[in-house]
């Protein structure tokens, strides 16, 4: 089953409840099909924006 879910020993599994189906993930895999989601029809990336401006936050925070 590990090989099936591309899963490894210590990874955190998921149960993600779709309807009356039950479908087991992994953080991982969860958080690559989540990337991107929030983009809107103008193409803008959102996720993509949040994690620029935390990047940038933490380079004007380094000494």
């Amino acid at each position: 089953m590990r090989d099936a879910l591309e899963v490894a020993e210590g990874d955190t599994l998921l149960y993600v409840v779709e309807g009356k189906q039950v479908r087991i993930t992994t953080k991982h895999q969860l958080a690559q099909e989540l990337y991107g989601s929030l983009a809107e029809d103008d193409r803008r990336d959102f996720t993509q924006e949040l994690l620029d401006e935390r990047r940038a936050e933490a380079q004007r925070e380094k000494p």
